[in-house]
């Protein structure tokens, strides 16, 4: 009976009107105490929101008698009941009982109250439904307060204006009140459903129409798709409005000429100059027609709420999977609604209903359109005109950024579509369609400056989505006449804050040769760099070390910029940089990789060439000279060698240069007995030099081999004395970064740095700030971070999205973000996540309790296959799964 009562409250069944009578014969006899009394109150609810207020007087004294019965057969006292108490409550304001309403809310307080406090005293979140209970009975003493108002300003209306007290004024601020306070409630179907609920007896279907078209939203994202539908139908049949009625555009003669046809065969590329005015001009007999549905409507203020819950009626259709008849109905609403626009009284603030329904026909033009195909020139058509409608709408006041960001995106579509075309047939320099793509950029340029500097915080995820197709405007069709003039007259209108969210984009392209693009890119950096130096520095380190000449020239120039204005935040931004990778990546660890990586190369691919490539810069930076302990020792440990097979290695070039050949690239690994029968006495003589250089170079390497296990801590002042001397820097501690400009300062860098023993054996280092408060970083060596950077870049653009969709933000749904600073191609910094763990601790710590062997697969594989190196890549593969299948844990 309860599901019956409930389906009849959300539409499903009709409650019967003998359901009270057949309670007494059958089903309180079957039923427990418990489940009689929830069937009670739902049967009390449902009545109570159909309207049958003496159904509703039926069930709750039900409610009262039920509890007062079963509590003084034990006590011989009444026991007060909450939902019995409530709805005597609801039922006494119906009939104007103003007294016996606020005793029944009293005592529904009162019923409440040991409930409320033991649940708040275990969690806001248990507490909550108690919370709105509170809140709805409050209401009730509100709508008691009102309607007494309400009745003395009626008895009142022989009095003196001036003595006369305002009833409208009082609702209007009634309605206020209740609109904030629904504002901070939870965005929950059963929430908003209670309180409108109490609220419609004092409130009309014209009040409180956002908070409708909330609930009827709400109700269908938890799949009350009856309930979401009759919320929003229920007003307009109060309302006495027909969904075929002409003030919704349906039985419109066409002799009336509504809307604007556009012929198909016209060039998208006017409608997008605006050579073609996609506006209607209303004639008198539009002006007649258009007082006439005012009229129907009941005035134009009604037509517009009418209107609304209409727009919202057919958004529910669409989501339901009726999209035919929504696509009509909307196309007609459309037309009607931008009648009532144009004729109607200008203090009613139509436009951007207007907006979203041109906007919503576009997009629903475009969802029509299979995934992956491209659209036709008709279907382009119509989603253009649709589009240019909405921002011709806003052109006054510019604030919309959705019209803006959707007019964009299609004309940035389109130009790609057809620069995809051109390809296809051939054609990569766009010379068949010039005029076309040149105006679809244009626009796309034009519109994405528009939504980036109306955008706001709710929009902060498609506004990044906007940056990014603003730079690939520029990247891809800069040099195209006009784009880069276009962009450089709107940069005026961004703030330049917002280019902070893509740097890595724009520091990415500073290389780039085109003349039209490097005059938007360069100023702008300079802009940036002059503003927010802090932000720059850094990266602009990491592009002076690039091995790419032009990247290199062209962060030189932007550094000097900086140098203008920051001279001494830039030299110890450079200084900090260099020693940080000194002491990422030690001389005993960069001869360990470099080393391997020459072996590799000469033994494994006969790459003499690519060899000397990795050997020879290290043996340039060892004939420097050592700046620190660590590299003084280094240089006593194995110098000598190494400055032996330096020599071995130069005879060797200068035995194959002198020869007249040229160093191989392939094939040039040749063993000892070989080096004989290599074809002249000078391949010989070099080839021995190139082995006796690899003995020399074997000998190091098995002895660093040795020493690098036992590499667990280091001291700055050993490896790096700049950084041990810093103090007080302008710097910023990675990651502190903030739009407003403000940041926490280096102070000094804590001595002691601890050695992870993982492969690449990252160092764990601690910045102490100007705050007073030590902060830890991840040194890397030996990986590229800037991929990194992109990654933290993309969780921040998925944590925006999470956070704007409503079905998402409520369970506190995020990706956990860390600083990460790139200091060259193969070195950076990490933000310290506390209180986790890695992985691998995670399998050591199980696997030491459940007494297995940390490395029980890599003994499996020994066992399976001895030489292992040896084999192809799918036979390792082979293995390894094998031996994932015979181990545990």
């Amino acid at each position: 009976l309860a599901g019956r009562s409930w389906g009849a409250l959300s539409g499903d069944h009709p409650i019967e009107s003998n359901s009270a009578s057949s309670w007494h014969s059958g089903t309180r006899q079957k039923s427990s105490a418990t489940n009689y009394k929830q069937a009670l109150k739902f049967c009390a609810q449902s009545a109570w929101r159909l309207g049958k207020w003496d159904e509703l007087e039926t069930y709750s004294s039900q409610l009262v008698q039920g509890k007062q019965m079963s509590s003084s057969k034990a006590t011989n006292l009444p026991k007060l009941d909450y939902d019995g108490a409530f709805y005597r409550s609801v039922l006494h304001i119906h009939r104007a009982e103003w007294e016996e309403a606020a005793k029944s809310i009293d005592s529904a307080r009162k019923a409440m109250d040991s409930r409320f406090t033991a649940l708040l005293a275990e969690s806001y979140k248990r507490a909550y439904p108690s919370m709105v209970a509170a809140q709805e009975l409050s209401e009730l003493e509100e709508i008691i307060s009102f309607r007494q108002f309400e009745m003395r300003t009626n008895s009142g209306m022989r009095l003196h204006a001036a003595n006369r007290p305002d009833a409208t004024q009082a609702r209007q601020h009634l309605i206020n009140v209740w609109q904030q306070r629904l504002d901070g409630c939870r965005l929950d179907a059963e929430v908003h459903s209670s309180i409108l609920a109490v609220r419609s007896l004092v409130l009309g279907p014209t009040d409180e129409v956002d908070a409708t078209i909330t609930l009827s939203s709400l109700s269908r994202q938890a799949e009350s798709f009856q309930l979401a539908e009759r919320t929003l139908l229920d007003p307009l049949a109060r309302m006495k409005c027909s969904l075929n009625s002409p003030i919704f555009g349906v039985g419109i003669p066409a002799s009336m000429g509504l809307g604007l046809a556009v012929n198909p065969g016209e060039p998208m590329e006017r409608i997008v100059n605006g050579d073609i005015s996609v506006q209607m001009s209303y004639s008198p007999h539009h002006q007649q027609f258009s007082k006439d549905i005012f009229i129907e409507a009941g005035g134009e203020e009604r037509l517009f709420i009418q209107h609304k819950l209409y727009f919202a009626y057919i958004k529910h259709l669409w989501a339901t999977d009726r999209r035919d008849e929504a696509m009509t109905r909307l196309g007609l609403l459309c037309k009607v609604v931008d009648l009532a626009t144009d004729c109607g009284q200008k203090t009613i603030q139509r436009e951007a209903l207007r907006v979203s329904c041109w906007l919503r026909y576009g997009d629903w033009k475009i969802a029509l359109c299979p995934m992956g195909e491209q659209l036709s020139d008709s279907l382009a058509t119509d989603v253009l005109v649709s589009y240019k409608r909405a921002t011709d709408s806003v052109t006054a006041s510019g604030s919309s950024y959705r019209a803006w960001h959707s007019w964009a995106l299609i004309n940035f579509r389109l130009a790609e579509q057809i620069r995809s075309n051109e390809k296809e047939k051939g054609s990569s320099d766009m010379s068949k369609s010039p005029t076309v793509i040149r105006s679809h950029v244009i626009a796309a340029v034009k519109a994405f400056i528009h939504s980036i500097s109306v955008g706001t915080k709710r929009w902060s995820a498609s506004v990044q989505q906007d940056m990014l197709n603003l730079l690939s405007c520029l990247f891809k069709y800069g040099e195209l006449q006009g784009v880069a003039s276009t962009i450089n007259d709107g940069l005026g209108s961004i703030k330049i804050e917002a280019w902070l969210g893509v740097l890595p984009q724009l520091l990415a392209r500073i290389h780039i040769k085109s003349p039209a693009v490097r005059s938007v890119l360069h100023p702008l950096l300079v802009r940036l760099g002059a503003k927010h130096p802090q932000t720059v520095m850094i990266p602009l380190s990491v592009l002076l070390k690039s091995p790419v000449v032009d990247r290199k020239v062209a962060a030189e120039s932007l550094m000097n910029s900086l140098k203008a204005h920051s001279n001494a935040m830039v030299e110890e931004a450079l200084m900090v940089s260099s020693e940080l990778i000194r002491v990422a990546i030690l001389w005993l660890e960069l001869w360990h990789e470099g080393l391997e990586d020459a072996s590799r190369l000469y033994y494994g691919e006969g790459n003499v060439s690519g060899m000397l490539d990795v050997l020879i810069p290290l043996h340039t930076q060892l004939e420097k000279g050592a700046n620190t302990r660590r590299e003084q020792d280094f240089l006593k440990l194995f110098g000598r060698d190494l400055f032996d097979a330096h020599n071995h290695i130069k005879d060797y070039v200068r035995l194959i240069t002198d020869s007249g050949q040229t160093i191989p690239t392939q094939g040039g690994f040749m063993s000892p007995n070989q080096a004989g029968r290599s074809g002249s006495p000078a391949n010989a003589e070099a080839e021995a030099a190139l082995n006796q250089a690899w003995d020399l170079y074997y000998t190091v390497f098995r002895r660093i081999n040795k020493q690098l296990p036992g590499l667990t801590t280091l001291e700055l002042n050993h490896c790096s004395p700049a950084l041990y001397n810093a103090r007080n820097l302008e710097l910023g501690v990675p990651g502190s970064y903030r739009v407003d400009g403000s940041y926490i300062k280096i102070q000094s860098f804590i001595t002691d740095v601890q050695v992870i023993t993982s492969k690449q054996r990252p160092r764990k280092i601690t910045i102490r700030g100007n705050d007073g408060k030590d902060y830890v970083f991840l040194l890397k060596g030996h990986e590229d971070l800037r991929q990194d950077e992109r990654v933290m870049q993309l969780f921040g653009l998925v944590n925006a999205l999470l956070a704007r969709d409503r079905r998402t933000n409520k369970h506190d749904l995020n990706i956990q973000r860390y600083a990460i600073a790139p200091l060259s191609h193969n070195a950076g910094v990490v933000g310290w996540v506390p209180h986790c763990d890695t992985l691998h601790c995670l399998i050591r710590d199980y696997r030491e309790n459940m007494k297995i062997p940390l490395n029980a697969e890599n003994r499996e594989m020994m066992a399976l296959a001895p030489n292992y190196d040896s084999l192809t890549a799918m036979q390792k593969v082979e293995i390894f799964t094998e031996a994932l299948e015979r181990t545990k844990g």
